[in-house]
Order: C-alpha cells, then sequence, then structure tokens
C-alpha cells in the first residue's frame, strides 16, 4: 500500500471514530436533556469538526 493510500484510510477512519463518538455522546445528552434529535445532530457535527481539525493540522517537518 502505497504512503498515500495508507493516509487516506487513517483519515477515513479519524472521521469515522469522531463523528461515532459524537453521536453515542449526543444520544445521552440528548436521553438527559429531553432533545434526542438536536442533541444527536449537533454531536454528529462537533465530531466530524474535530476530525476536520485532527486531520488538517500542521504537521512540523524533520530536518
Amino acid at each position: 500500500m502505497s504512503k498515500k493510500m495508507k493516509q487516506k484510510s487513517a483519515e477515513q477512519g479519524t472521521y469515522a471514530l469522531c463523528i461515532t463518538i459524537g453521536l453515542i455522546l449526543g444520544i445521552g445528552l440528548g436521553a438527559i436533556v429531553n432533545n434526542m434529535l438536536v442533541l444527536t445532530l449537533s454531536g454528529a457535527i462537533v465530531g466530524a469538526a474535530i476530525a476536520y481539525y485532527f486531520n488538517h493540522q500542521k504537521r512540523a517537518r524533520r530536518h
């Protein structure tokens, strides 16, 4: 597998993990606050934003 394919696969895994965690937290908080739909959707959106942040950080180059 090439380096580019490994990086793309890792990015997809990060998105899936963060969105899933956001959904689970949104469902849990939605049950507590009695507003399931809004908190579940906002959890997924926040998870996607966090995954985007993780995937697009500038990496320090080693010399």
